[in-house]
């Protein structure tokens, strides 16, 4: 038999799914997340809630981490930055350490389902895994549950939770940095100072499109700040699943 997994991210669709395969009485044998050492405070929060759902259901809930260490640690004295050009952050310090926990923890003869908070609206986000002892599991794609079922599920089960990530993820908007830089500016300053101490060729930043050296001086003035924020600005997309950053 297969052991259950739920990938956990700490947002909106992992912790709707976590309540719906328990409506559905779906198996689940362990919750599991991956923590890069940066995340959101809203994710921690979410996580340390979850981890109370999961005690009181006698449900194994489990937070690991890279061996690696924290991920702006790594990266910093690597003289490299996460990058949508290479994205390897997620493989590194979500994949990686979750599957190494799973073989470890039950072993490597072991098969492995793990669910995935992919809504319907999204299922071209849906990827098979790429080894042989996970299997992924999309039950909101399977239901055709969208995110706005998603934050139902949430809403009927009163736990509230908002989209997870890092604090400095590479798919943060340009809007998101120019709040950051006014109201964290000591928060700012690091991920800037990562962006700086980047030494990748070709050079890559943070963004793809702008440095954070030039967020923190458009930041400063007013007028520049209201016109992004009330831009209409797409929501950048992840499509690297398997450690459900954004889940």
């Amino acid at each position: 038999m297969s052991i259950s997994v739920l990938s956990y991210g700490g947002g909106v669709n992992s912790s709707a799914l976590f309540f719906f395969l328990i409506e559905k009485q779906m198996p689940l044998d362990i919750v599991i997340f991956a923590d890069t050492g940066e995340e959101m405070p809203a994710t921690y929060d979410a996580v340390e809630r979850m981890r109370n759902e999961c005690e009181k259901r006698k449900i194994e809930f489990v937070v690991v981490k890279s061996h690696l260490g924290k991920l702006y640690d790594y990266y910093f004295a690597k003289h490299a930055v996460p990058s949508i050009m290479k994205r390897d952050c997620t493989g590194k310090f979500k994949v990686a350490p979750i599957r190494k926990y799973l073989r470890e923890h039950f072993g490597n003869q072991e098969k492995f389902v793990m669910y995935i908070g992919i809504a319907f609206d999204e299922w071209h986000r849906m990827k098979c895994s790429n080894v042989k002892y996970v299997t992924h599991n999309y039950p909101f794609c399977d239901y055709k549950i969208s995110r706005e079922g998603n934050i139902d599920i949430l809403r009927r089960n009163s736990f509230p939770a908002t989209k997870s990530g890092c604090v400095g993820c590479i798919y943060n908007k340009k809007s998101t940095w120019l709040k950051m830089a006014n109201d964290q500016p000591r928060e700012f300053a690091r991920w800037e100072a990562l962006d700086k101490n980047n030494k990748r060729y070709p050079q890559v930043t943070l963004s793809p499109s702008f440095k954070l050296e030039d967020i923190r001086k458009q930041a400063k003035e007013q007028s520049i700040l209201t016109a992004f924020i009330k831009e209409e600005e797409p929501e950048p997309k992840c499509d690297n699943v398997n450690g459900g950053c954004f889940l």
